[in-house]
Formats: structure tokens, C-alpha cells, sequence
């Protein structure tokens, strides 16, 4: 994992979005892994902000889903889901799925993927972020390409 200063998230925003498959016929997946507080929806923020988008990305702990306009590449939508509060993998059917995994144009950002259990296809990346003997502002982050 790299320590990386919560002012640096911009390049690990960069590194991600250079290994996100540039073709394919689905949307593509980041999973985030991490505790609470771990800087999940903080690099979500900075990665929307990489992407272009203007408006502010809040957590969409309480609607579970939130979708951003953006031109990168052949992506024309963020979508950032959070996955907190689901309690049954079945609770993420509500959101369906379908819809936006099968659209090639959607970089799909999901918080919580082990609360979705086995109705996720394979990401093409997860990170791992870690706070675990890190200073107030930095992180322990790690992209593993699938």
C-alpha cells in the first residue's frame, strides 16, 4: 500500500483513471474497500473532480446512488454508488443494476462492494484504502488492477 497525503489524492485519482479500460462493451467498475473513514468518498470526490465535474459529489450514503456528467474517454456519466446501508446484497436490485453495468459510457464508482455480494461483475479495478497508522491527512491506498 502507498502512503499518500490526502493533498496528493489528485495523482492517485490520475493512476486509477489511467488503467480504467478505455474499451468495452459494459460499464467499467472501481470498487473501494475500507473502513469508515478510510478516505473512500473523499478519493470519489477528487476523482470527480479529475473528470470534470463541477458540481459538489456528496456521499450518497442515504440515496445510495448519485450520477455526474462527464467527457472522459468513452464515458459520458459517473455513477458513484455507496453501499453502506444496505443490509441484504438483494437490497441493491432497487437500484437496478442492469441498467447502468450494461451501459458502455458509465464509470461506475462502488463504496461497500462486499455488502452487494456476488450480484457485482468482476471489477476492473479495487482499491484498498486503509487510515490504520496513518496521520489525520494521509491514507494508505492501493490499486490493484484485476
Amino acid at each position: 500500500m502507498e502512503n499518500v497525503k490526502l493533498d496528493d489524492l489528485g495523482v492517485v485519482a490520475q493512476k486509477t483513471l489511467s488503467r480504467v479500460p478505455q474499451e468495452g462493451l459494459r460499464a467499467a467498475l472501481i470498487t473501494l474497500h475500507g473502513d469508515l473513514g478510510a478516505g473512500k468518498t473523499t478519493f470519489v470526490q477528487v476523482l470527480g473532480k479529475e473528470l470534470g465535474v463541477e458540481t459538489t459529489i456528496q456521499s450518497p450514503t442515504y440515496v445510495l446512488m448519485r450520477s455526474y456528467p462527464i467527457n472522459f474517454g468513452r464515458f459520458t456519466k459517473l455513477v458513484h454508488i455507496d453501499a453502506y446501508r444496505l443490509t441484504v446484497p438483494e437490497e441493491f436490485a432497487t437500484l437496478k443494476p442492469e441498467e447502468f453495468f450494461s451501459d458502455p459510457q458509465a464509470l461506475v464508482v462502488l463504496e461497500w462492494p462486499e455488502r452487494v455480494g456476488d450480484l457485482l461483475p468482476p471489477p476492473d479495478l479495487r482499491l484498498n484504502f486503509s487510515s490504520e497508522g496513518a496521520s489525520a491527512d494521509e491514507r494508505f491506498i492501493e490499486i490493484i488492477q484485476k
